[in-house]
């Protein structure tokens, strides 16, 4: 073993060992249905006027954001929320975070997913974000998280994305 890798902890499973030789890429691991997506993603959320997406980790590998809707143009407002140090903050956004990003559309945002983010509130208008967050699937990977090229076999009653 690499001695420079760290120990999985107790709550982590790792990925089988030959999993990058199966799959040396995204796009492979995605059509090998060998990725974990957080419950309803891939999705486009899509936030009205006083809308936002509370403060929280995905607690997955990585997140991509893509806002599909302009800044200024499409919505005011908005954007998403990020904390310094993995900060724990209530769920509702209207305190300061550290730093609001609010690209283009089309723009790609990505971030591990222990970071704290949020989907600020939109004064006004039509903002839509397409998200998707994911880690390479386990043997401790829920079924239900793990559907590939297929749409995902339910959703949750707590589930408030779209």
């Amino acid at each position: 073993m690499d001695s420079t890798r760290t120990s999985p902890t107790p709550t982590q499973v790792p990925p089988p060992p030959d999993l990058a030789e199966r799959c040396p890429s995204l796009r492979d691991l995605y059509m090998a249905a060998e990725l974990e997506w957080s419950e309803g993603e891939p999705a486009i959320n899509v936030y009205t006027s006083d809308g936002y997406f509370g403060a929280h980790k995905d607690h997955l590998a990585l997140t991509v954001l893509i806002p599909l809707t302009a800044p200024s143009t499409d919505f005011e407002g908005g954007g998403t929320g990020f904390w310094a140090g993995n900060s724990a903050v209530g769920e509702d956004p209207r305190g300061p975070p550290d730093l609001v990003l609010a690209p283009a559309a089309g723009t790609a945002l990505l971030f591990g997913g222990d970071v704290t983010h949020a989907g600020l509130p939109v004064a006004g208008g039509l903002r839509s974000v397409f998200v998707a967050s994911f880690s390479t699937r386990t043997p401790a990977s829920p079924p239900d998280r793990v559907h590939g090229l297929q749409m995902a076999p339910s959703v949750s009653p707590q589930f408030g994305g779209g």
